[in-house]
């Protein structure tokens, strides 16, 4: 079981929100709610890209993979941000292979941590 950041200085977030803070001027109800805004829209795309690869869909694929990208920044996940780096070098070959199999399964893990991660720290557990 993980403590809370302050707790556990071993412990390393997942996500950082420092450039939302600085886009929301510190207000953080507006930060909440772009972290709820967030948690929806990674889980809806990446849901969209693994029904979209069970489809062979690439242009799909690509497409969702385009409008995730600025979150990755927004939201400081650089783990995930590298992840997906990744598997866009195997998207772009258009082709389904084991190796990009792996990739998107390791992607959706680390979606589910950081959402997960997210949801505990803001109380989102029923969202």
């Amino acid at each position: 079981m993980n403590l809370p950041p302050n707790q556990n200085t071993s412990y390393i977030k997942l996500y950082d929100l420092q450039v939302v803070d600085q886009m929301c001027r510190g207000n953080q109800e507006q930060v909440l709610k772009m972290v709820e805004v967030f948690v929806d829209q990674i889980s809806q795309s990446m849901k969209g890209i693994e029904v979209a690869y069970s489809e062979n869909d690439f242009l799909k694929i690509k497409s969702l993979a385009h409008k995730m990208k600025p979150l990755f920044t927004y939201f400081g996940t650089s783990k995930l941000e590298k992840e997906f780096l990744l598997a866009e070098e195997l998207i772009s070959k258009e082709m389904i292979s084991v190796e990009l199999d792996a990739k998107i399964a390791s992607l959706n893990l680390i979606v589910k941590e950081v959402v997960n991660e997210m949801k505990n720290d803001f109380n989102l557990a029923n969202k």
